[in-house]
């Protein structure tokens, strides 16, 4: 991948030439000079599916979005083994400016913005009035997500009861084609104008969507932007939506089917890996990391570095299926339990599970006393008889627990701990040692970002 000189210099597209329903398919890519590349419809389409592709590199959804904020939360949760020292050092907070994951991770979220802003600045070329709504509607879905993912890893969290006046991370809306385009002088954004930008664009992008699939994709990710702002009415009433009158359902006799079936009843937002296009085998993607087991010929699949803590696994309520089905011993690379969602290489990544709107809308009902769609014990309770767990009257604490024994390993234990403002470890939900640096190669190019405090 093009080692940019900023976060602007997106001065190329990663293009591939085919998609499908609900998924990102890779297919071989080329890298052509966006102002001479789009010019019909079909180029402004192609650019857009190089957008995606971008997600689902191991920079992003492919590994370091899912895998990052668990292991960044890996106390009693987590065990790191591996070799990999910008991994380690996360795990143990002990981040420097520098990091190599760190720096990929900001450079490929800003790569598909950029390319994101490159479709919508050419949309005057896409004559149909209905193609060119579903374009834009899918480049203001990724740009808001990827806006959305950074300002959770590298600003301070969202407070529900606070002005939000801290700094997060640049908000990009203007297209960078060349590299006379390219400015050195581009500040950060407060958390609070981060979190409104990617509200719009997110809403707006389910105005434009013509398939049910894009639609409720791009609600998924809205709910879970309203959970992580506290704004709890509105968070319950998109998941009620969602659960109410999304096609999509909860697979009640598997747990494992929504990791194992492509494109599965589920799986509102896939992130597709195949035999042909993956996010690794060997140094990168989530079953290179997570795995360990031998195959049908004898050889080890995964590196088997990250383990489920044995605290975590113990917590479990005797006959839980999440860990008798889902965690298995290691026979692979290490021995050790390991979380069974991140099996094969060429299994999909479900990025957005139903499972996790019938969590919002528990816990928002809870907050807000009401029953909208179902009670909370209703929802609680559907997914705990799923688990072949008994019902329980629900608390907060229930509610949130059930929520982490759901959703384990999925990405979600670092930002749902800010939220809620608990502490990870030893470390407060605000610690500025919970909060990515801006990478240096960034600060030494732009002086007007600003550094996170402590590095």
């Amino acid at each position: 991948m093009k080692n940019y000189k900023n976060i602007l210099a997106g001065v190329f597209l990663l293009l591939s030439i085919s998609s499908c329903k609900k998924q990102l398919e890779i297919d071989p890519k080329q890298n052509i000079d966006a102002n001479v590349a789009l010019n019909t419809t079909a180029d402004v389409q192609n650019a857009l599916i190089g957008a995606y592709t971008f997600m689902a590199t191991g920079d992003l959804y492919g590994n370091n979005l899912v895998f990052i904020p668990d292991l960044y939360a890996s106390d009693n949760y987590l065990t790191w083994r591996g070799t990999f020292t910008t991994y380690r050092n996360i795990a143990s907070k002990a981040i420097v400016a520098d990091n190599a994951d760190v720096r990929r991770t900001w450079i490929t979220a800003y790569s598909a913005i950029n390319t994101a802003n490159i479709v919508l600045s050419a949309l005057n070329v896409v004559s149909d009035a209905n193609t060119k709504s579903v374009i834009e509607g899918k480049a203001l879905f990724i740009r808001g997500i990827m806006h959305f993912e950074l300002v959770r890893l590298f600003g301070l969290p969202y407070d529900a009861s606070g002005s939000n006046t801290n700094l997060g991370v640049p908000i990009m809306t203007k297209a960078v084609k060349t590299i006379d385009n390219v400015t050195n002088s581009v500040a950060r954004n407060t958390v609070a104008e981060v979190y409104a930008a990617v509200e719009n664009d997110l809403k707006s992008a389910i105005t434009k969507l013509a398939s049910v699939d894009d639609q409720y994709a791009a609600k998924a990710f809205l709910a879970r932007v309203y959970l992580q702002e506290g704004k709890y009415a509105l968070a319950r009433d998109v998941a009620n939506d969602i659960i109410t009158n999304s096609p999509y359902r909860l697979i009640t006799n598997s747990l494992e089917a929504p990791f194992r079936t492509k494109n599965s009843s589920e799986g509102i937002f896939e992130i597709k890996q195949n035999e042909q296009s993956n996010a690794g085998t060997s140094n990168d993607g989530l079953a290179t990391f997570y795995a360990s087991y031998q195959n049908a010929t004898g050889g080890n699949v995964g590196r088997a570095d990250a383990l489920v803590n044995t605290t975590f696994y113990n917590s479990f309520e005797t006959g839980d299926k999440r860990q008798t089905e889902m965690i298995y011993e290691g026979t692979g690379a290490r021995t050790g339990f390991f979380t069974k969602k991140w099996y094969s290489f060429y299994d999909n990544i479900p990025v957005c599970r139903i499972t996790e709107q019938y969590l919002i809308r528990a816990e928002c009902n809870f907050r807000l006393g009401t029953n909208v769609g179902a009670t909370p014990a209703d929802d609680i309770n559907t997914l705990r008889t799923r688990a072949g767990l008994g019902n329980v009257v629900p608390t907060l604490d229930i509610i949130l627990n059930e929520r982490e024994k759901e959703l384990d390993y999925e990405g979600f234990r670092l930002h749902d701990y800010k939220r809620t403002k608990r502490t990870i470890g030893t470390f407060a939900y605000d610690d500025p040692k919970l909060v990515f640096p801006i990478p240096d190669r960034e600060i030494n190019v732009n002086k007007a970002l600003k550094q996170n405090p402590g590095y």
